[in-house]
């Protein structure tokens, strides 16, 4: 009887430990969930209202480009409410939209030859959606002098189910915005954390002259 009761409540501590656990789990689970969708959400509006100011810049100068524009940000939108939307996407339409956001913000530019954008290695792997725009938002929104010079460097690179991410540009203290400008910054870091937990890098250096960035993450979990 004494061993009928003893392994009586070892199964049922057990049991009840292993309900607890899964309750744990799935409210950690819910928890990150939640973090994710809050932060992609704010994401689209930070990018949404630069575009505009963007295309705003091109309409109060009357330019032929602002058409163009327009249609371009409607593209990018497309992107961002139907197909942003899935867990993952292709690599290969991530940086396709990545480069339309990148002629969007060359029509605004008075010289574009500093922008270079280089990639490398096969893009069939999977990624989640909009991760690396806000490194390359943030370096049109400060590469750009006060004497209207643009200097931005980005390399995309995948090895051995490994991408690296490098965005440099120049920048000046009459860019700094010190209320707005670490929004974005902060919103992908988080990002990173609860998406790729040991499983990434990032590197900022910062000085009165330059920014740079260097990110590398693991996307063999998602291959």
């Amino acid at each position: 009887m004494l061993l009928f009761f003893a392994l009586s409540t070892c199964v049922k501590l057990v049991s009840e430990w292993y309900k607890s656990e899964k309750e744990r789990t799935l409210v950690a689970s819910q928890k990150i969930n939640s973090e994710l969708s809050f932060l992609k959400a704010q994401l689209n509006p930070h990018f949404l209202f630069n575009t505009l100011n963007s295309i705003y810049s091109l309409a109060n100068k009357k330019s032929d480009d602002t058409t163009v524009a327009i249609v371009t940000l409607s593209e990018l939108m497309r992107y961002m409410i139907y197909e942003a939307n899935e867990e993952f996407i292709s690599l290969e339409k991530e940086i396709e939209y990545i480069k339309n956001y990148i002629s969007l913000q060359l029509l605004r530019l008075r010289n574009s030859s500093g922008v270079k954008i280089n990639v490398h290695g096969s893009l069939k792997y999977k990624i989640e959606p909009l991760l690396l725009i806000s490194f390359i938002e943030n370096a049109f929104k400060y590469g750009t002098d006060y004497k209207g010079k643009t200097e931005i460097r980005i390399v995309i690179t995948t090895n051995n189910h490994e991408l690296y991410l490098e965005v440099y540009n120049i920048s000046s203290l009459q860019n700094l915005d010190n209320k707005n400008s670490g929004i974005g910054l902060e919103n992908i870091k988080n990002r990173l954390n609860l998406l790729y937990p040991n499983a990434h890098t990032l590197e900022i250096t910062k000085s009165e002259k330059s920014f740079e960035i260097s990110l590398k993450i693991n996307l063999k979990r998602n291959k």
